[in-house]
This record gives C-alpha cells, structure tokens and sequence, in this order.
C-alpha cells in the first residue's frame, strides 16, 4: 500500500487525512517504496524519512525527510453547494438576537439575518482561487462545513492509483532503517527507565526488609542481569506513583535507594 505522510497538523492536512480514511482507499505498492510526503499547500513529494544531522539530534524529535521528487499537487476543495451549507452553518453560528445586533443590522440597513448572513459568507465562502491559482492558505476557510473535503480526497486516490511510487535506491533504504532503529533505541530506553521505576516501586512496597528472594525475582522476571538489577534499584529518582503508608503519608518521599546485595 502506498504511504502517506503529512509534514504538520495543519488544518488542510488533517481534514484531508480524515477525508481520505473516510474514502477507505487501498492501493498496492512494493516493498521499499517512497512515500508520498503531502504539504500544508497541498503540494507533493516522493520522499523518504532520514535522521537529522548528528549535532542536531538532541534538540530535535523525529526524523527529517529526504525528498526524492516532487509529485505535483492537489486542489484546493471546492465550496460545497450553497444549499447544503446553509443549514449546516446556521446550526453551528445562530443568528445572534438581542438590542446589540439589533442596532448594529440597523446602522447597516439590513436585517439581523441578513447582516449575519453576509458576515459568514465572508468569513467562510471567500474563494479559494484568483485567476485560477491558489490562494495563500491562510486566507482561505477550510471548514468541512464548506469546503468539499471529500472530492479533494478522491483526487488523491486517483493520483495514487495512476502513479507508482519510486523504488528506494539502496541509499534511502540505509535512511529509512536508520530511522527505524533509532525509534527502536529510544523506546527501548524508555523501557529501561520505567521498569527501574517500577523496581523501585517495588523495592519501596517491600518496606526496610525486603522478602528473602526479592533482588533474584526482579533479576528473573526483568530479564536483566543481576548487575543491572542492582544499578537500577541504588538509583533512586522519581517512582511511578507514590506508596501511601497506613495513616495517608507518603513513605519515603520520592525516592528510593536500594543496598546491592541486599
């Protein structure tokens, strides 16, 4: 299946996203394909991931791409029928009422509605095309209210089902697998310091004088050595959750050290 990436959350990315899962789409597509990089403006690429430079990694999350090619772009969606967007739009913005609106559709000359009509069409019907480009995406409304998401989905569809996805050259697929393993490093350090968390927590449950047998089942059930074991239990740090004694208090504040050997 080809895949597809956003590179933000902006809003012409999400509603395209959620129109496209709507659809239920599915294309076939090699194995060490590109992906198909899809940008705020809704310009696209063949793209795949790679990690950042190395004296960037400590300030950035994630990975960068690596564009192979440019793929061309979609169009901004369409209004929807007017008369399907009245109703919708009424629902979600009422006409307002009171001496305020009131006084402010008179200085205009018009009637409540009709000033409140006129405001939303500004607001949400402004065209999304001048002279048949695109207009800067801030200035346009993309609510799904309005703006027919759906039929913008289908023209991706359409575009995967025509375009194959270039093959990876061996290089990209070294970025693509060094992007994997460095994701499955970082979870496997994650695990790391929450099961010394959670031995710790243990080793708190287990009060001054732990049960015979304690140290060896945490080395077993942890699958660490015995080493690590002792490491991560003389510690200390925050626990998982506070161990409350028998009166309310905290025991022990947050932290918990562990004698090796004991």
């Amino acid at each position: 299946m080809t895949e597809i990436a956003f590179t933000a959350n902006y809003v012409t990315q999400v509603e395209l996203g959620r129109a496209y899962a709507r659809l239920g789409h599915t294309s076939t597509a090699p194995a060490w394909s590109a992906t198909l990089l899809i940008r705020d403006t809704l310009t696209m690429a063949w793209a795949c991931p790679v990690l950042p430079a190395p004296e960037f990694r400590e300030d950035q999350t994630g990975h960068n791409w690596h564009i192979i090619s440019e793929a061309g772009e979609l169009n901004w969606p369409q209004l929807k029928p007017e008369a399907d967007i009245w109703p919708a739009l009424l629902e979600k913005e009422p006409v307002p009422t009171g001496e305020q609106a009131e006084r402010s559709a008179a200085f205009l000359g018009k009637t409540v509605e009709e000033m409140h009509r006129d405001a939303l069409r500004r607001h949400y019907l402004s065209d999304a095309h001048i002279a048949g480009f695109k207009r800067n995406q801030l200035d346009v409304n993309f609510d799904p209210i309005v703006r027919d998401w759906d039929a913008t989905a289908r023209e991706l569809a359409a575009f995967i089902d025509d375009h194959r996805p270039p093959r990876l050259t061996t290089e990209q697929r070294v970025m693509v697998q060094g992007v994997h393993l460095a994701a499955l490093e970082a979870e496997t350090e994650r695990t790391k310091a929450s099961l010394g968390r959670l031995m710790r927590n243990a080793a708190r449950d287990q009060g001054e004088r732990p049960r015979r047998g304690f140290k060896s089942d945490l080395w077993r059930w942890s699958g660490v050595s015995r080493v690590t074991v002792d490491a991560w239990l003389a510690d200390g740090g925050c626990c998982e959750a506070p161990v409350p004694a028998e009166d309310g208090s905290v025991l022990g504040g947050d932290t918990h050290t562990f004698a090796p050997g004991a």
